[in-house]
This record gives structure tokens, C-alpha cells and sequence, in this order.
């Protein structure tokens, strides 16, 4: 398997521009950028562009510091494009051996909308654990890929509602993966507007934990039938 990586510029948070006053008037003038702004601006775009060109985002987190809000925004970014995503621990070695699993805990917690994702601390300048991302990208890529047979799958349906508080989902006969990637699941239900978003995330639970989808999102669609 051929793999092409994308270095992208990293994505930092921009705050507003300053107003300049301009003289005499009282007044502010409209924002100024300037060149560094139109730079940064031109390479978050690049980076944006380049997203949606993978398959797979290689989200690098900084080990020696808290996952910070902008980690959360970029990592979201990932998800809500469809994207495989695998969180890589970077500057490991620069941690103690004994608080390193405290720091590999404390990014989990900080990104539990995504624990589908594969964590892995390494280092970039030791090159520690960097060999170990191949065979992740591979995973990740088979698992984005991932069909169930439909015999399979409504067999599972039915053993995962029954007699689970899931509303209509515990009503519904039929479901089907759709020919999209990521894995997409069609439910169908008397009235899609009844099924809560936490009734879909019980099943998302069930379904990776029967199923390969490490390092996937996983998309719902509940239509009437």
C-alpha cells in the first residue's frame, strides 16, 4: 500500500483584526490585515483544501501541553468532514515515562466526542512510535471502507433494540448500509423527528462494538418506511 502525506500549516485561532484610528475624525477606521494575517489566512485555506483531498487526517497533539480548544475545533473538522482520524501524541519523549499514560488519559478525556480514534504518542524529532502509524493508516482506511451484509446487520438490529428504551428505533424492521463512505447506515422509522440523537448514539455504541470501525465516523440517516 502507497501512502501520500500532506504537511499542512497549522490551524491557530484568529483573533478579530484591530481597528486603527484615523486621524482628526474621532473615528476607527475599518479593520487593516496585514501581510502576516493574509498569510495565515491563505494557509489555514491550503490546509482546509487539503482535508478534504484525504482520506485520512493525522491530527498532531503537543504532549507537553493541555489539548487545547483549537485541538478540539481542528480534531471536529476531521469528524464532521467524513474523514479517517488518528490523534498522534507528539513530543512523547519529552514526558516522563511515569506520567505518560496521565497524559495519554487526560487527551482521551479531552476528546471523548472522537474515542473512535486510534491515539498514538510518538515523537517527530526521536521519530519514537512513528513506525507504529502505518499500520493505523491501514486499519483506518480498510474500517472507512467496512460493509456489513444487510442479513448481518438486521440481525444485529434486532438483538441490540430489544428491550432497549430506543423509542422508535426499537419499532423499526429494516436497515441498511448506504454504498457511501464513511459508513453510512440508513434506519427506517414511522417519524424520523422522534429519534433522539442519544437513542442514534446507543447505537453507534453497539454497532463498534461488535463491528471493526476503529478510527471512522460512523453517519446516521432515519428515514420513513
Amino acid at each position: 500500500m502507497s501512502y501520500v502525506f500532506t504537511d499542512t500549516a497549522g490551524l491557530r485561532h484568529q483573533p478579530p483584526p484591530r481597528l486603527r484610528p484615523t486621524r482628526g475624525s474621532g473615528r476607527q477606521a475599518g479593520p487593516k490585515r496585514n501581510a502576516d494575517d493574509d498569510i495565515e489566512t491563505f494557509a489555514a485555506f491550503r490546509s482546509l483544501q487539503a482535508l478534504e483531498r484525504s482520506g485520512i487526517g493525522v491530527v498532531t497533539l503537543d504532549a507537553t501541553q493541555p489539548v487545547s480548544k483549537q485541538d478540539k475545533r481542528i480534531v471536529g473538522q476531521v469528524v464532521e468532514a467524513g474523514k479517517g482520524l488518528i490523534l498522534l501524541l507528539n513530543k512523547i519523549d519529552l514526558v516522563p515515562a511515569s506520567d505518560r499514560e496521565a497524559v495519554a488519559k487526560a487527551a482521551r478525556e479531552a476528546l471523548a466526542f472522537c474515542r473512535f480514534a486510534p491515539l498514538l504518542p510518538g515523537s517527530a524529532l526521536s521519530r519514537q512510535g512513528l513506525l507504529k502509524l502505518f499500520p493505523l493508516l491501514a486499519m483506518v482506511q480498510s474500517n472507512r471502507n467496512r460493509r456489513i451484509a444487510t442479513s448481518d446487520l438486521l440481525r444485529w438490529y434486532e438483538d441490540t433494540v430489544v428491550g432497549q428504551p430506543v423509542g422508535p428505533l426499537a419499532r423499526s424492521k429494516h436497515m441498511l448500509q448506504a454504498d457511501e463512505v464513511p459508513p453510512t447506515f440508513v434506519v427506517f422509522v414511522k417519524d424520523p423527528k422522534q429519534v433522539q440523537v442519544s437513542q442514534l448514539r446507543f447505537l453507534e455504541n453497539r454497532l463498534r462494538e461488535t463491528f471493526a470501525f476503529e478510527g471512522t465516523p460512523i453517519r446516521w440517516v432515519t428515514k420513513s418506511g
